[in-house]
């Protein structure tokens, strides 16, 4: 195998359905904000990282069950998502993507005249 080619790992995620919106949730620990590379193109939501860690200057790692991962996944917005809407947050190691439904596809209460 080439030293230079690069490996990813497939995070974790899971996806749940609100009334208005789409929650992704991603698992990829050790990764920071500026290693995430996270867009859209059409209805192809897709993720990249590159862990950037290195030991502080003096560390000895004598061990370690805590592997420091490139991940990447790709996957296809639902069709009733709105890719225009899409946020994201990171936060101990989760990364967080919202998108919200298009509005003629959420649910609205009918009045009764």
């Amino acid at each position: 195998m080439n030293a230079n080619t690069e490996r990813f790992a497939m995070p974790a995620v899971s996806l749940d359905e609100q009334p208005a919106c789409y929650t992704f949730t991603f698992t990829i620990p050790g990764i920071g904000k500026k290693d995430v590379d996270l867009h859209v193109e059409g209805r192809t939501l897709t993720l990249k990282t590159h862990a950037t860690w290195q030991n502080p200057a003096g560390f000895r790692e004598v061990e370690t069950e805590f592997l420091r991962e490139n991940y990447a996944a790709s996957l296809d917005l639902p069709e009733m998502a709105n890719a225009a809407t899409l946020a994201a947050t990171l936060e101990n190691g989760i990364l967080t993507v919202t998108v919200q439904k298009k509005p003629e596809t959420q649910p609205r209460k009918i009045a009764i005249g």
